[in-house]
């Protein structure tokens, strides 16, 4: 397994493969999220992943940051794909997954000011699982009872969303927040 985590532009062979891998995600209407993989999200990144196997794309993500979460804050595993599995509900965290988290973390402490790294989901019944599995390979996740705002609109509900997170804890305080 080999992992690699890079700033956009700054490897035009890597940025090639991810954006391949991304326009074949979006144009595969047949996922509920498809949408999501338009190439308005890539604003957002601070950094892209691929999790390669024997040379091959197993997982993608990305870091993301938004003026609207506190400073020092980043999103981890932001649009996350495989790009040739279609599981819709896995049993466990696939290593790449999990690994891909983990390298993740490791170039924000390298390359920024990273206080705190989130996950977010819109939907329910994700967090104790996923928290599970990452905390199993000791990336020691906690939940909390809030939706924070994860987009600038506070008026649409998809911008209301539960995280998990790692880092400081008092940064949360300061971000737009709802209890549950």
């Amino acid at each position: 397994m080999n992992i690699i985590t890079w700033a956009p532009f700054t490897n035009s062979e890597l940025d090639k493969i991810y954006d391949e891998l991304r326009e074949k995600q979006f144009n595969d209407r047949s996922h509920r999220l498809w949408s999501n993989y338009s190439k308005d999200f890539l604003k957002y990144c601070v950094a892209f992943t691929i999790c390669f196997e024997n040379k091959k794309p197993v997982a993608c993500s990305s870091i993301s940051y938004r003026d609207c979460w506190p400073r020092d804050c980043f999103r981890i595993l932001n649009r996350t794909w495989k790009p040739y599995e279609r599981l819709r509900f896995p049993r466990r965290l696939s290593l790449s997954i999990i690994n891909s988290a983990k390298d993740q973390i490791a170039w924000l402490e390298k390359n920024t000011d990273m206080k705190t790294v989130f996950i977010s989901r819109q939907t329910g019944n994700w967090q104790d699982w996923l928290m599970t599995n990452l905390n199993n390979h000791n990336l020691n996740f906690q939940k909390d009872k809030h939706f924070y705002l994860t987009c600038p609109n506070p008026t649409d509900d998809s911008c209301w969303q539960r995280i998990i997170y790692q880092g400081d804890k008092k940064i949360l305080s300061s971000w737009q927040r709802k209890t549950l």
